[in-house]
């Protein structure tokens, strides 16, 4: 049987196609692998403070030197007034209704002090149950209207579910904002089904500041306001933060921590205020609001992000006779382990 001259074609057509398509694997497996190379922006917001405690404005980005891992690292500060994303996120755990009416009062210092021009604030509510009584607003008197219907129900109280919820509603905002979570709460967690290294990563992840005013229980459930800013002698909680988050990111199940608040905040360059005194609670948030507004907005993209593990971030002024504060550090890993 003979072949014409177009068949003729077409068999050998098909034969090279053939060949091709065996032989494309071979060659591809002589390419060189793709080698990915990890980029990542840190972002470190830096407070200065004098002797007396009070912010220092006006500085540039000549006056700062920041390390990672006592590498120095080229940075740049975002100078631009970026808008805050507030989320508040209030214990309603009836152990702690006692400081109800502060709570009631906060709208017009949530407004003015922290939100501040262009931003924003949501409010939810959390015990055993988690609920948005407010969603992301601008206006004051809704803000103000929902936190006087603020109501104590249960016992429990999920705090890192909140967290992480929370933490959900904030990144979720336009990326041109700051994303700020305000926690009232105990320090303590009673049932969440997540994890502290779940709200650790997501936090770290999406470069949310997390702050916390602390509640204690006893003194709430006996209407006694507590301390302030700095608490009193000996009360500050002595930390591992770098063995913590170690073990955090290392996936121990069995690991149990007493206060997640103190985690929270100080990994992600927050702070915790307890509140004793009558007026603290406003004078927290009055410190809050400007820090947040006096923080220098620090950024670089690391230089030894193949050393895995804990980054310590530190950060030096050139200049003597003043406090730096920032960020601790990071977990370097594209991902969080989900062991």
């Amino acid at each position: 049987m003979s072949y014409s001259q177009p068949h003729k074609m077409w068999h050998r057509h098909s034969c090279l196609c053939c060949l091709l398509t065996v032989l494309n694997p071979l060659f591809a497996q002589q390419e060189p692998p793709l080698v990915r190379v990890p980029v990542r922006l840190v972002i470190a917001p830096t407070s200065v403070t004098d002797q007396r405690g009070k912010f220092i404005n006006g500085l540039t980005l000549s006056d700062f030197i920041l390390f990672d891992n006592d590498v120095p690292q080229q940075i740049h500060e975002d100078a631009d007034f970026l808008p805050i994303s507030l989320a508040l996120a209030i214990e309603t755990n009836l152990t702690v209704e006692g400081i109800l009416p502060r709570i009631r009062e906060l709208g017009p210092l949530l407004g003015t002090l922290v939100v501040g021009d262009g931003g924003e604030c949501s409010i939810m509510t959390f015990d055993k149950h988690i609920n948005v009584v407010q969603d992301f607003t601008s206006d004051l008197g809704r803000l103000t209207q929902a936190l006087q219907h603020v109501e104590f129900n249960y016992v429990s109280s999920h705090l890192i579910d909140a967290t992480v919820q929370a933490i959900h509603l904030l990144k979720h905002r336009p990326p041109e904002r700051r994303r700020i979570l305000l926690l009232i709460s105990e320090t303590r967690d009673q049932g969440s089904e997540s994890k502290l290294r779940d709200a650790v990563a997501e936090a770290e992840l999406n470069n949310i500041l997390i702050y916390s005013l602390n509640v204690s229980r006893l003194h709430a459930a006996r209407q006694i306001i507590l301390p302030a800013y700095g608490g009193p002698s000996g009360t500050a909680l002595s930390l591992d933060l770098k063995a913590l988050i170690k073990e955090i990111y290392g996936g121990i199940k069995t690991l149990v921590i007493e206060n997640p608040l103190s985690v929270l905040t100080r990994y992600t360059g927050g702070r915790q205020y307890p509140f004793f005194k009558q007026h603290s609670l406003e004078e927290a948030v009055t410190r809050i609001g400007e820090e947040i507004h006096g923080q220098y907005l620090l950024s670089y993209s690391p230089s030894n992000l193949q050393e895995g593990g804990f980054h310590k971030i530190r950060v030096e002024l050139n200049k003597t006779g003043f406090t730096v504060r920032s960020r601790p550090g990071y977990w370097s890993m594209d991902e969080p382990s989900t062991n």
